[in-house]
């Protein structure tokens, strides 16, 4: 399932519009169920993208509730990010060892460090900027956005199954992947200028 947040619904509230998390990627949702959801205006949402429509539709939406935990000291893997969780590895924050994603948001800040492997099975949002460092391998499965932005850096290989959206770089600066990119499915690709991939 993909994050984000519902940014209009319409006078029948079974369709609207939803915006993905940290992006202005929106698309057009038809839920019959939407009424019973409680979800209102600007509220965060999980839901499912239909690629088989075109426009992609979303689906399913269901409220989301983040349970935030923060890492700045030494850590021993393997970790888990389920459905609703966020996890931020920020300055003196070193995760030894795998974290495995399901619908949660994995932010990696401010000199955090992973040296193992991520694994996102579905539906999260993943981000490494700012001078975080992920040292092994990212791997993504179905239907996630992965960001190496702003300094963030990858050294290991990027594998893409299935992914809602790639950003390599923004406007705050460029992102450093050293390891190898290979995609089956991206929905979005966004490499700047700025960035460098492959270059270790």
């Amino acid at each position: 399932m993909a994050l984000g947040t519902v940014t209009k619904i319409d006078a029948d509230p079974t369709t609207g519009t939803v915006t993905l998390i940290d992006s202005t990627d929106t698309f057009g949702y038809n839920d019959p169920n939407f009424s019973q959801t409680g979800l209102q205006l600007n509220s965060p949402c999980v839901f499912d993208i239909d690629f088989g429509q075109n426009p992609a539709v979303a689906t399913n939406l269901q409220p989301y509730t983040s349970s935030e935990k923060t890492i700045n000291t030494a850590v021993s893997g393997p970790l888990t990010v389920a459905s609703g969780e966020t996890l931020i590895i920020t300055k003196g924050g070193i995760v030894t060892g795998a974290i495995n994603t399901t619908n949660g948001v994995l932010r990696i800040e401010e000199g955090g460090a992973v040296t193992g492997d991520i694994t996102d099975t579905s539906g999260s949002d993943i981000t490494v900027k700012r001078g975080g460092i992920v040292t092994g391998n990212v791997v993504i499965q179905n239907g996630s956005t992965l960001k190496v932005v702003n300094k963030g850096v990858i050294k290991g290989n990027i594998n893409i199954d299935h992914s809602n959206r790639l950003m390599i770089g923004n406007a705050n600066g460029g992102g450093i992947v050293t390891g190898a990119i290979s995609t089956k499915r991206v929905r979005r690709m966004d490499v700047t200028p700025t960035s460098t991939i492959n270059c270790g």
